[in-house]
């Protein structure tokens, strides 16, 4: 990528090169990059002229006229200096979704199941309401199962732990939980050994976001049908 020049009517201007501060991820949809501020748990989007500035800043093309749009975008803290050349992170990629891990999925749970889909889902519930969405991250990603299991007892284990949060959902009756229910059954599938994708998803007119989870192109948790209508902005592996 070429140089931007800040200041170019200025002589002793600085060349820099920018990348996005940690803990921003985006994505684009509808012709628009959406952004997604972990550390501030918020999505937001640009002004026309600024969102056109940074699409060609992140394909690599030098515009002069744009100099004045990202250096707004540095001083409300989303670029920063690089210092040497690179490239604006690209959007996250994922296997298109392509079916439900189960076709029937309150077949194969148990209570057993029942129950700790319940109790993860109130964990979650407490974490995220005591906790910044940072530190819920942090907590889902650490963890990381220490036992490892044969694929096929894996397979059994990722069915009656997709079928308890069926069963689980269909107790509880809430609606708007999909955070919470996808962030419980990653949980506890990285708990036995297996490594799903927790995706977070979004929809830019009229503005929407999902969160589900991802087993190569199955969704276990989140809904096929809807998670294919999503782009993917941050992903958990």
């Amino acid at each position: 990528m070429r140089p931007i020049e800040i200041g170019r009517t200025q002589p002793w201007a600085a060349i820099m090169f920018f990348e996005l501060r940690d803990n921003l991820h985006w994505c684009v949809s509808g012709g628009r990059a959406v952004f997604l501020d972990v550390a501030a748990d918020r999505y937001f989007c640009l002004s026309d002229a600024a969102n056109q500035a940074f699409l060609s800043l992140a394909a690599g093309i030098t515009q002069p006229n744009n100099s004045l749009l990202l250096q707004s975008l540095v001083a409300r803290g989303m670029l920063v200096d690089a210092g040497h050349e690179t490239r604006i992170q690209s959007p996250p990629k994922i296997e298109e979704p392509a079916c439900d891990f189960i076709a029937d999925p309150f077949s194969g749970g148990s209570g057993l199941h029942v129950a700790r889909a319940l109790l993860s889902e109130l964990r979650l519930t407490w974490v995220l309401r005591t906790r910044s969405f940072e530190r819920v991250l942090k907590t889902v990603e650490s963890d990381n199962g220490q036992r490892r299991r044969s694929p096929t007892s894996s397979s059994r284990m990722i069915r009656a732990i997709v079928a308890g949060s069926a069963a689980a959902a269909f107790v509880t009756r809430s609606h708007d939980r999909c955070l919470v229910r996808a962030c419980a059954v990653y949980s506890m599938c990285r708990k036995h050994g297996s490594k799903p994708k927790l995706v977070f998803g979004v929809i830019a007119h009229p503005f929407a976001a999902h969160c589900w989870v991802q087993l190569g192109s199955s969704v276990l948790v989140g809904g096929y049908e809807q998670a294919r209508l999503y782009t993917p902005i941050l992903v958990l592996e």
